[in-house]
């Protein structure tokens, strides 16, 4: 991947550690599900030598957690979580603890598959399971009387079918040892597939802001989780563990010119699989030496155009950057990949051109004055404009800069302009496709 990197207005990440001991609980009660997770929008394009190339506008940056909802805290009290009588189901083994500080693991290919619920279903879905969980500072606090905390969780799905986690009624509980409830957090950022599913046994990873401060209520201590998310039986899924991930060792951002003040890795995704893929998630498990998880480094969708809808044809590979999202942590991790692909549906087409009247902004977000058609897309904004290049990258960064973002990031890939600003933790990524006399454009917005 080819950019041009500029100067970040984040600070380097400084020293955090875990401020409660990795424990592990069961959630044990109440018909249990969640809230689908916002999935990260990854854009790119088809190269024309038929490697697939992308974008993960909300991968390649260092942007703040997500779904946080609140500022980000500095100065905070130690919690630990009781163990409670019965050990939950074993957790995928994780690395064993190594002087290397990065190992790589990844799920075997598989065949194809499509899930369906099994001959004779479980009459009652099991509620999903907490199965460790750790509280950390946010990494770049906005005030120092900021107390809020973030907590990384695994959890996972103890059915023998694959489950749906619904939109309505996701809480993540904190109790007290009295196992009162002292706060609860609604919207808890699941890493799920497609930000909606499990699968069998599957263990997978949530989010969640603990807000006392932001919520303008006095912190209590609080010594265990509930996660209360209603699930339902997820039938017709396509899905097949055929892709192939390497990732390699996290290095400087700023020290390869790319930008930023984190680490970033080398990612290479390929179908290895015989069908038209729509996408690849993916998601990067990290974990300490010890094997206890600190979070979700990097994840992502990636697909094979930032403008088209273009399926990822078999023996496609996509090259690009990731960045470890994790800055409240600066101890040596080893990190476990899972990535699958998603096959493409019958409604893949070779081009998607924006028909209705633009709007004047888009999440904020100025749409070009001129601009010829426009309409809002999955996971963002496009238009169609006779502007050049230069006049669209010019507006943005003239507008954009006027709204307090900066430019972090431009470049060129397979034949896309792309310029990235951010802004406190938001990210604006803006690319270009050359369409003849005219210019496609598309915005994408995060979080």
């Amino acid at each position: 991947m080819h950019a041009q990197s500029h100067d970040d207005p984040v600070s380097p990440p400084g020293p955090a550690r875990p401020i409660t001991d990795t424990s592990r609980a069961e959630v044990d009660r109440g018909q249990t599900a969640s809230q689908p997770a916002r999935r990260a929008p990854a854009r790119g394009a088809r190269d024309p030598h038929g490697t697939l190339t992308f974008i993960f506008s909300a991968i390649l940056l260092c942007v703040g957690l997500t779904g946080s909802a609140c500022s980000f805290a500095t100065t905070i009290t130690s919690q630990t979580q009781p163990e409670l009588p019965t050990e939950p189901p074993a957790l995928t083994e994780p690395p064993a603890p190594t002087d290397t500080p990065i190992t790589i693991a990844t799920l075997a290919p598989t065949e194809a598959a499509t899930a369906a619920p099994s001959a004779t279903p479980t009459a009652t879905l099991k509620n999903l399971e907490i199965l460790e969980w750790s509280e950390f500072p946010y990494a770049h606090p906005a005030d120092s009387a900021n107390t809020d905390t973030h907590v990384e969780v695994l959890i996972r799905n103890p059915n023998d079918v694959p489950v749906r986690v619904l939109g309505d009624g996701v809480e993540l509980r904190f109790l007290n040892t009295s196992r009162a409830v002292v706060y609860a957090n609604p919207n808890p950022v699941f890493y799920i597939w497609e930000g909606s599913w499990l699968l069998p046994g599957e263990t997978a990873a949530l989010s969640a802001c603990v807000c006392f401060w932001t919520s303008g209520i006095d912190r209590q201590e609080w010594a265990t989780l509930e996660l209360v998310a209603p699930l339902e039986i997820a039938v017709d899924l396509a899905y097949t563990f055929d892709v192939d991930v390497t990732l390699s060792e996290f290095f400087s951002l700023a020290e390869a010119h790319l930008g930023g003040s984190g680490t970033g890795a080398r990612i290479t995704l390929t179908n290895t699989s015989g069908a038209v893929l729509e996408s690849i998630p993916l998601f990067v498990f990290a974990r300490d030496l010890n094997g206890r998880y600190i979070g979700m480094a990097t994840y992502g969708n990636a697909v094979a155009s930032f403008a088209d809808n273009i399926g990822i044809q078999p023996g496609d590979t996509a090259t690009g950057v990731v960045v470890n999202e994790i800055e409240y942590f600066d101890e040596p991790m080893t990190y476990e990949v899972r990535a699958l692909g998603i096959p493409a549906s019958s409604a893949t087409t070779a081009r998607s051109t924006p028909a209705g009247t633009p709007v004047a902004d888009w999440r904020g977000v100025p749409i070009m004055p001129g601009a010829l058609t426009g309409e809002p897309v999955d996971d963002g904004y496009q238009f169609v404009t006779q502007a050049s290049i230069a006049e669209i990258t010019q507006f943005y960064e003239t507008t954009l800069a006027e709204q307090g973002y900066a430019l972090t990031l431009s470049g060129e890939e397979a034949g896309i302009t792309f310029v990235v600003f951010e802004k406190d933790s938001m990210t604006v990524v803006v690319g270009i496709t050359p369409a003849a006399e005219r210019n496609l454009v598309q915005i994408a917005v995060t979080p």
